[in-house]
C-alpha cells in the first residue's frame, strides 16, 4: 500500500555510532514509519552498540537485530540513498573540518548531545536522557508537513530544534 507521501531518508552522525545515533535510527524508523527512512553511522566505529541503548531498544519492543555499529564509509557512494538530511549528533573527532560527500544537498543540522559513556558510573541514566531528548525532536520531526519538510526555512528550523539544552542526571 502507498501513502503517497515521499519517504525522507535522514542519516543520524556521531562519534562511534554506539548508542546516540542508534537510537535516533530506531525512534525515528519508529515515529516516521513510512515517511522517514532513517540510518546511522559513526565518524569511526564501536566494537559494539552501547548494552544500554540495547536495553532502551527493547523496552519499546524494537528488533535490535537491525542495529549494529557501522562506520561512515557504510553509507557512502553506492549505499548511499540519497539523504535528505543528516544530523550530526557530535562533532567529528577525526579533526576533520569537512562534511564528506554525500550524494544529493542534504540538510545539514548539528544536535550535537554528549557521549553517554563519557557519564562516569551513570552512563545507563545518560542513555536514557538522550533517548527521551531525541524522542521528543524526532517527534516533532516525524509531524511535520512534507511542506515544511521541502521549504525553505526547515534548515533553521531543524537548528532550534537542536537547541535544546542537554542536561544529563549524574
Amino acid at each position: 500500500m502507498t501513502t503517497g507521501l515521499r519517504t525522507f531518508n535522514v542519516l543520524f552522525l556521531c562519534a562511534d555510532n554506539s548508542a546516540r545515533s542508534i537510537l535516533a535510527e530506531a525512534l525515528l524508523n519508529r515515529l516516521g514509519a513510512g515517511r522517514f527512512q532513517a540510518f546511522s553511522a559513526g565518524y569511526g566505529v564501536a566494537e559494539a552498540v552501547s548494552p544500554h541503548a540495547l536495553a532502551l531498544l527493547e523496552k519499546i519492543n524494537y528488533n535490535s537485530d537491525r542495529v549494529h555499529a557501522k562506520q561512515m564509509v557504510a553509507v557512502m557512494d553506492a549505499a548511499d540513498p540519497g539523504f535528505d538530511f543528516i544530523i550530526r549528533l557530535s562533532p567529528d573527532r577525526r579533526g576533520s573540518a569537512r562534511m564528506p560527500q554525500f550524494s544529493g544537498t542534504p540538510v545539514i543540522v548539528d544536535w550535537h548531545m554528549p557521549d553517554p559513556a563519557d557519564i562516569s558510573g551513570a552512563a545507563a541514566t545518560a542513555c536514557a536522557d538522550i533517548f527521551n531528548l531525541l524522542a521528543a525532536r524526532l517527534d516533532v520531526l516525524a509531524n511535520l508537513s512534507e511542506a515544511c519538510l521541502t521549504g525553505p526555512r526547515i534548515q533553521t528550523r531543524l537548528d532550534r530544534m537542536g537547541e535544546d539544552s542537554v542536561r544529563l542526571a549524574a
